[in-house]
């Protein structure tokens, strides 16, 4: 189709250097340019074909999804993963699957719940979310409830019973756990030492 050549034309190269020449500058701002109009095509035709150019789209402006780092939690990906490859999901689908874990965290997350909020059957989107993040929906999950617990624990004097009911642990044993094995402390151990540091 018409939209897909036209994205895979107006891909960004990498933002120019600083000091780089006015004609680079102008070349970036002309296939910024084309990619704006395309989309702008894309979302009155079909909507359902934006996402890709939305990820150019911030691509091209160097946007992150995810804001600064605080070391003291558990990272929300795990390290080593890059950009997008075959097999791999795409950044609108892994945004949307984040961001409904995150909105049920309290409750029950199945496998193919998260399969069906990125259109993909569970099979493929198991193999693809491994392909893309390093880790199974099931060890992402887990991830993001430790983390989830970490904010908490540091938020107040929330009891841990408490905490780990709030994301989504069947008990405080089923989070201490998980916790020493991922975090390598007790949350109670954990929670002393980050809160008076």
């Amino acid at each position: 189709m018409l939209h897909q050549q036209t994205l895979a034309v107006t891909r960004p190269a990498p933002a120019p250097a600083p000091g780089a020449g006015l004609a680079e500058a102008r070349l970036r701002a002309a296939a910024l340019g084309q990619l704006l109009h395309d989309l702008r095509e894309a979302v009155e035709e079909d909507p359902a074909t934006t996402h890709g150019y939305l990820d150019a789209l911030e691509s091209m402006l160097g946007l992150e999804a995810a804001g600064p780092q605080d070391d003291r939690f558990l990272p929300l990906m795990r390290d080593g993963t890059d950009g997008v490859r075959r097999g791999t999901l795409a950044p609108w689908q892994i945004r949307r699957v984040i961001a409904h874990a995150e909105a049920h965290l309290a409750s029950a997350i199945a496998v193919e719940e998260l399969a069906g909020i990125a259109g993909l059957s569970t099979g493929h989107f198991s193999r693809a979310f491994k392909a893309s993040t390093g880790e199974t929906p099931h060890g992402f999950l887990i991830r993001l409830r430790l983390r989830r617990a970490q904010e908490r624990m540091l938020a107040g004097d929330e009891p841990l019973g408490e905490v780990a009911a709030a994301c989504g642990f069947t008990d405080q044993a089923h989070m201490t756990r998980l916790f020493r094995r991922h975090v390598g402390d007790t949350p109670f151990l954990w929670r002393r030492r980050h809160a008076e540091g």
